[in-house]
């Protein structure tokens, strides 16, 4: 019995420790059109995870308003969140001519105007006891022209 209680006590102090930099996080997302297709959330943590697609955490919204919430716990460090909102219902983000994406986006510090950058221009620190993540979604302006 000592030993199960001792087991569990180890437990729970390595769960303590693993979440105890875990920071409360809101997604802000803005510019929804309402009912028009779900809104896909990919959180990126690393360059890295960023080039290769591979998302922290990932989520689907359904587009009930045009700004949109999502809490989350997420540990101390650097963020880059990315949205599209699938208007044709095909659960990707579609693109047209040069790449420009066809369908309403957003990423974290990103105008819409030409290409986003990289995961080091985009991130957002995340490294309080509470933080807020804004991303302003609509169509891409490609060279700042459209």
């Amino acid at each position: 019995m000592f030993k199960k209680l001792l087991f569990l006590c180890a437990l729970f102090l390595a769960v303590e420790i693993l979440f105890a930099d875990s920071v409360h996080t809101t997604i802000e997302i803005n510019g929804v059109t309402v009912n028009g297709g779900l809104v896909y959330v990919s959180v990126y943590s690393n360059e890295n995870d960023y080039k290769n697609g591979t998302a922290f955490e990932q989520f689907i919204l359904q587009p009930n308003n045009a700004a949109l919430t999502y809490s989350l716990d997420l540990p101390n460090g650097d963020y880059v969140v990315s949205v599209f909102q699938d208007k044709n219902g095909n659960e990707k983000l579609n693109s047209g001519l040069f790449g420009i994406p066809s369908e309403p986006v957003g990423i974290t510090n990103y105008s819409l105007r030409g290409a986003p950058g990289g995961f080091n221009k985009l991130k957002v620190p995340v490294n309080n006891s509470s933080a807020k993540l804004v991303v302003n979604m609509g169509r891409v302006k490609a060279l700042g022209i459209i």
